[in-house]
């Protein structure tokens, strides 16, 4: 997909984004059921849309069980909601908004959490 993309030129126009619930251990089988367990470091992937190639953020230890450096500015793992805000970002649409026009009037916040700086866009992914 990403190959037919870059083919048409419209890989800088197209933010792909791609997104696990969970880390798995990496390498061997080795949890006591000859599995992979799962841990809370994520992974993403994200190509074209202004992205810079080859880019990784952050790294875990050898299992992938802890990280050992988060790689971005808020010096965390990267959770979901910073992947919105960064999506957000990359659309040009301002993530902190809330939109007050539902039909209660109660607000919708874009990425929750927004009001207090909690979540942010992963700006080391742009070149």
């Amino acid at each position: 997909m990403i190959k037919d993309l870059e083919a048409e030129g419209l890989l800088d126009e197209t933010l792909v984004v791609v997104a696990g619930e969970f880390g798995r251990t990496v390498g061997a089988l080795s949890n006591s059921a000859n599995g992979r367990d799962h841990y809370l470091q994520m992974f993403y992937v994200l190509a074209g849309g202004g992205v810079k190639g080859g880019t990784v953020i952050g790294s875990t230890n050898d299992t992938g069980a802890f990280t050992v450096d988060p790689g971005w500015a808020r010096f965390r793992d990267v959770r979901p909601e910073d992947i919105e805000a960064t999506v957000y970002s990359a659309l040009g649409i301002n993530w902190t908004t809330v939109r007050y026009d539902d039909p209660l009037g109660r607000g919708f916040y874009y990425v929750p959490g927004s009001e207090d700086d909690i979540y942010g866009p992963v700006n080391e992914l742009w070149g």
